[in-house]
C-alpha cells in the first residue's frame, strides 16, 4: 500500500462509502492513535492523519538500507510491545485487504492484467454517472457499475477495466488503439461509442456497437495493434451486438434490441431520420436502400422482383422494425432478422 491509496481510503471512510471490513480497520487505526474521531471529518483532517500516521507506517513496513547501522538493541516495556504489536497486526492486516480486493488500486500491464496505481470509480447512486477520462473519452456507469483506469494513458495504448455495465464514448486516436477488459473478454476500439454488459449470475459478456467498430475476443489471445478477426473473436458495426457465453467460449452475433439511425458527418440522429423516410411510388429496393444507409444494416430481398414493388407513405418517426412492418405490408411482403441482417420476402406476382 503506498499513500496515496492510504490516503483515499481514510477519504471513502470520512464519506461513508468505505466497506464494512475497512471501516472496521480504520476506526481500530483510530483507536492506536487515541483520538476522538468523528466519521464526519473534513478533508484538511484527513490531510493532517495521514501526515501523522504516514512516517510510522512507512518506518514500520519498509526494509531499511543495506548498509545502514544495526538498531541499537533494548528491552521494549510490556505496554509498548503490546501497541507496537496491534499497530503492525492492523497496518498488515489492511495492506493485505487493501491487495486481496479485486482490482482495487492496481492498473494493467503488457498482458492485460492489473498492477498497482490505478484510480477506481464506483457507482454508488442509483442513476448513471459518467467518468471523464484523461484523452477526453467519457464511461457513463450505470449503478452498481466500477471502472479501473489510469490519471494519463500510456503512449500507444489506452486501457481501463469494467466491472459490470457501462456505455463508452471513445475519443478517436489512431495511434492509440482503447482497451476494455471485462472478465476475460476485450473489446478493442480506436474511436467508438458501445455498450458493455456483464450479466451478474453468469458472467456472460455482451457488447453492442452504437457507432464506429469494435473487435471483441477472449483476453488470452493476442490483441496486436490493429482491430482484426481472431479465431475466438468478432468485429461489431453500428446496431450489432455480440453475447460471448462464457461456460462454453461461444461467440453469438445479432442486431441490438432497437437499431438507431447512425449520424452521417455532422447531422443529427433526428435530422437522418426526418428527412430520408417519406416516399412517394418508390420501388423497394430503393427504400430499403434507405434505411441500410441510415442504419447501417444489410437488408436483402428474397428476389430481384420483389425489389421493384413501388411502396408510398411516410414512415419517419418511427424505429427501424415498425418501418419494416409498415412498407412490408404495403408491398405484401414479410421480413425476418438473420443475425446481423434482414431478409424481405414475398411474393413478386403479387406486386
Amino acid at each position: 500500500m503506498n499513500r496515496r491509496a492510504f490516503y483515499h481510503l481514510l477519504q471513502r471512510y470520512s464519506d461513508g462509502t468505505c466497506t464494512e471490513e475497512e471501516r472496521t480497520l480504520v476506526e481500530q487505526w483510530y483507536e492506536l492513535l487515541d483520538d476522538d474521531h468523528d466519521p464526519a471529518v473534513s478533508e484538511e483532517e484527513v490531510k493532517s492523519i495521514v501526515d501523522r500516521l504516514w512516517p510510522v507506517i512507512k518506518e514500520k513496513t519498509l526494509p531499511l538500507p543495506a548498509d545502514a547501522p544495526a538498531p541499537r538493541v533494548w528491552k521494549m516495556p510490556a505496554l509498548v510491545r503490546w501497541s507496537a504489536a496491534a499497530a503492525a497486526i492492523v497496518v498488515i492486516g489492511l495492506s493485505l485487504y487493501w491487495l486481496m480486493q479485486p482490482g482495487k488500486g492496481l492498473q494493467s500491464g503488457e498482458d492485460g492484467t492489473l498492477t498497482p496505481q490505478l484510480s477506481r470509480k464506483v457507482n454508488t447512486r442509483s442513476i448513471p454517472d459518467t467518468v471523464l477520462l484523461a484523452d477526453r473519452s467519457r464511461v457513463i456507469l450505470e449503478p452498481g457499475a466500477r471502472l479501473y483506469y489510469p490519471d494519463s494513458f500510456s503512449v500507444g495504448k489506452r486501457e481501463v477495466y469494467l466491472e459490470g455495465n457501462a456505455f463508452f464514448e471513445v475519443t478517436k486516436n489512431p495511434q492509440a488503439p482503447f482497451y476494455v477488459y471485462s472478465n476475460n473478454i476485450v473489446t478493442q476500439v480506436l474511436g467508438t461509442s458501445f455498450f458493455v454488459k456483464t450479466d451478474a449470475a453468469t458472467n456472460n459478456v455482451e457488447v453492442s456497437v452504437r457507432t464506429g467498430k469494435v473487435a471483441v475476443y477472449e483476453k488470452e489471445l493476442p490483441t496486436g495493434d490493429r482491430i482484426q478477426p481472431s479465431p475466438a473473436g468478432v468485429i461489431l458495426k453500428p446496431n450489432q451486438k455480440v453475447i460471448y457465453t462464457r461456460n462454453n467460449g461461444h461467440f453469438r452475433t445479432m442486431l441490438v434490441d432497437l437499431p438507431l439511425p447512425v449520424s452521417l458527418a455532422n447531422q443529427q440522429e433526428e435530422t437522418v431520420t426526418e428527412l430520408n423516410f417519406v416516399f412517394e411510388e418508390t420501388a423497394l429496393s430503393r427504400v430499403l436502400a434507405q434505411l441500410e444507409s441510415a442504419y447501417h444494416i444489410e437488408i436483402i430481398t428474397e428476389n430481384e422482383a420483389l425489389g421493384k414493388a413501388l411502396f408510398s407513405g411516410d414512415i419517419k418517426g418511427q424505429n427501424l422494425f415498425d418501418q419494416l412492418e409498415i412498407v412490408c405490408q404495403a408491398v405484401q411482403a414479410t421480413y425476418e432478422v438473420r443475425g446481423t441482417r434482414i431478409l424481405v420476402k414475398g411474393d413478386s406476382d403479387n406486386n
